[in-house]
């Protein structure tokens, strides 16, 4: 290690004594407080920036009963739709001074409870979840914790909770719609686990549009379950080498619809000329395939950044604690694989 680096905390008091005033003064303006004049502040804020000092974030909470911390807890971190969603709860987070403790349920209800227990133990001062929804007991037991929290992307009809969420029977609606324009008829549909509030919507799009089309369900089209890419990839190649093959594939998300492109390339399937594909999410994933994927969708980063202004806005008071439901408008964006 090199000698010269200086790994000693800056205390408050050197602030102080570099910016010439009282421990009181240096407090009051690194907190924002009335009743300091601004030119004092200004040689406050540049001492502290010069020295690099931190504030103590654990007196601070024991002081204000605050640790300026968000929990956010989401269902699997290697999925690039919920890498974009925290993206947009950290950069929101970050302009209200709070920081962010992330956990990742890999879709495991055990490992929410756990994830809650976590954040509540570190005392957050509010948590943004996108539940499993296999239970209901880890979201009872923030309601019995007081804690404020945000449901983030999915939600439960019976549950008087604040959310913000895609409109996803409509994406399901138009990812659908635009695959029967496109002359398809044989549509299958590799969806998520319909106890989730986005699966079971989007599986009520794709039906909605195809039997406005006059067209019915094939159940031998349907396929649940679909998270991950290797869950689309085995669901593809079932369909794909089954009695029921599609001409076209309306993916769950976009990591699912990798899995389809890996199953249709393996097989010797070209896309689009053979099987048409679309996905949900929008994510940038959907610009790395070939061809770029049709993708349905809103901004992920966009509804992390709303979900952390609602519960930042309840934090600081500036939102009565009614219930708020947001619901984000969702698009067609074509590309080469349909």
């Amino acid at each position: 290690m090199d000698g010269n680096v200086n790994t000693k905390r800056v205390t408050l008091r050197e602030v102080a004594e570099a910016a010439g005033v009282s421990i009181n003064t240096a407090s009051r303006a690194l907190n924002d407080k009335p009743a300091v004049n601004p030119y004092t502040k200004a040689k406050v804020l540049e001492a502290a920036q010069r020295l690099g000092y931190r504030p103590n974030r654990l007196a601070r909470a024991l002081r204000y009963n605050k640790t300026k911390t968000l929990g956010v807890i989401v269902g699997d971190i290697a999925n690039p739709y919920f890498s974009m969603l925290v993206r947009g709860v950290e950069q929101t987070a970050r302009e209200f001074d709070y920081s962010v403790i992330l956990q990742g349920t890999d879709e495991d209800y055990r490992r929410e409870e756990e994830a809650v227990e976590v954040a509540l133990a570190e005392r957050v001062d509010g948590i943004l979840i996108t539940p499993t929804q296999r239970s209901q007991d880890a979201i009872r037991i923030l309601f019995e914790s007081g804690t404020p929290f945000i449901l983030m992307s999915r939600h439960f009809r019976d549950l008087e909770t604040h959310y913000v969420i895609m409109d996803d029977q409509r994406g399901g609606y138009i990812a659908t719609e635009h695959l029967i324009q496109r002359g398809h008829e044989k549509i299958a549909i590799l969806n998520g686990p319909v106890h989730i509030s986005s699966a079971a919507e989007r599986y009520a799009g794709y039906v909605e549009a195809l039997r406005a089309n006059g067209l019915e369900v094939n159940e031998g089209l349907v396929i649940e379950g679909c998270l991950t890419l290797e869950d689309g990839y085995h669901a593809a190649l079932r369909l794909l080498e089954g009695p029921h093959k599609p001409t076209a594939i309306f993916a769950f998300s976009d990591f699912v619809a990798l899995g389809v492109f890996r199953a249709a390339n393996e097989l010797g399937i070209r896309i689009p000329d053979e099987l048409a594909v679309v996905g949900f999410d929008n994510t940038i994933f959907g610009l790395c395939t070939k061809p770029p994927l049709t993708s349905v969708g809103g901004s992920p980063e966009e509804l992390g950044k709303m979900a952390a202004q609602l519960l930042l806005e309840l934090l600081t008071g500036k939102r009565p604690n009614t219930v708020t439901r947001i619901k984000l408008p969702v698009y067609l964006v074509q590309r080469g694989s349909s």
